[in-house]
């Protein structure tokens, strides 16, 4: 180091300021990591860290957990560019897809709010593709929309062009699927505390061998919280779920299961699991879809719902005709989660907003249904 007089930590910090200053690093771009700067300044990690994180208070670069550590939108040259400006407000959004159980009403919300803005709103389905998903939003910005509301693409770890977005400062609401690390706004469910009532409900309904079936979870923040909450009731309630309940490998995912085989495949998967859980009482599904399929192959196995097993799920689409079925589930307030991603996406694009990220978890609420009965 070149100042001996001052502490290595600050000479660090004072060497990578400077450079950050002096645009030495280009938009995005990422910084030397801890270890790096450890090889680099032959200094401890401690030492390293240290220097990164008086940037990070400087607000000169954002620290992602698992990514490592970004200039700040703040102090680089924004990489999106509108190939021109219109005339009416024009804002993107982009979902994996939707159907009655879910999505369709969030759409609406946004499309609603848009008319009564008089601003031009312009929807496309990433279909589950994070490849699609990234096309499209470079469409969206060449086509010069002043922000995007996006349901990020299942399973996503990180999306790289959402995460540039991000650092450059572009107006970018997610809605349902947070990008844990990534400091982007978020409007979604309360999934931690939403799973946890639905397990509260089926225990109070005197179940305790529930079957848990779900897609890869870790990969997935709405999935993951799910969990969570379902291991708080279990806590909470003193019951212990042997390992053997967990089913996590299903293919059919939110909002619609189109591939046949995939379906096939899911319920014969699911029929084998509760032949080998024989003693399951209930099953709680993640989703609307899957819980359609545990429905299939609770028939196809000669059982009744509830009569011999209880399901619970999460969304139902609202049946009006008499003596249509509803699975008892947590309903997700989507109105409200259009609304609330509109408000927000208008503010970030008019300025209003000064925090850095703003967080809004909205709760579910409990509809009994028809699947769920006292356990006899």
């Amino acid at each position: 180091m070149i100042n001996s007089t001052e502490p290595l930590y600050l000479q660090i910090y004072n060497r990578l300021r400077d450079d950050i200053h002096a645009k030495k690093y280009s938009a995005n771009e990422r910084l030397p990591t801890e270890k790096e700067l450890c090889q680099m300044y032959h200094v401890s990690r401690i030492t390293s860290k240290k220097a990164l994180n008086m940037l990070v208070e400087d607000n000169l670069v954002v620290r992602i957990k698992g990514k490592g550590t970004y200039i700040s939108h703040s102090q680089s040259q924004k990489t999106y560019v509108p190939v021109e400006k219109h005339k009416q407000l024009t804002i993107g959004v982009i979902m994996s897809e939707f159907d009655n159980s879910y999505g369709r009403e969030i759409l609406i919300a946004i499309e609603d709010s848009c008319r009564k803005n008089n601003i031009l709103c312009i929807f496309h389905r990433s279909r589950g593709n994070q490849h699609t998903e990234e096309k499209v939003l470079d469409d969206l910005i060449r086509f010069g929309v002043s922000g995007v509301i996006i349901l990020p693409v299942h399973g996503t770890y990180y999306n790289a062009k959402i995460l540039r977005l991000v650092l450059d400062g572009f107006p970018i609401v997610l809605v349902d699927r947070d990008l844990r690390g990534i400091p982007s706004h978020f409007v979604g469910t309360d999934n931690v505390a939403a799973a946890e009532q639905a397990i509260d409900y089926l225990i109070k309904n005197g179940h305790q061998k529930i079957g848990v079936y779900s897609p890869e979870y870790r990969k997935t923040s709405s999935l993951k919280d799910r969990m969570e909450g379902i291991q708080r009731s279990l806590q909470k309630n003193h019951v212990h779920l042997d390992s053997s309940f967990y089913f996590t490998k299903l293919q059919c995912i939110l909002p619609i299961c189109s591939n046949p085989n995939a379906f096939i495949a899911d319920r014969t998967a699911i029929m084998e699991h509760m032949l080998a859980n024989k003693d399951m009482t209930a099953a709680f599904a993640m989703e609307y879809n899957i819980a359609l399929i545990i429905k299939s192959a609770v028939k196809e196995l000669g059982m009744k719902v509830p009569d011999d097993i209880n399901i619970m799920c999460f969304d139902s689409p609202e049946l009006e005709l008499p003596g249509n079925y509803t699975f008892a589930h947590m309903r997700q307030l989507q109105e409200e989660m259009g609304l609330k991603a509109f408000e927000l996406l208008f503010s970030l694009i008019n300025g209003d907003v000064k925090e850095n990220t703003i967080k809004i978890g909205l709760a579910a609420t409990l509809t009994p249904g028809n699947s769920v009965k006292e356990l006899q």
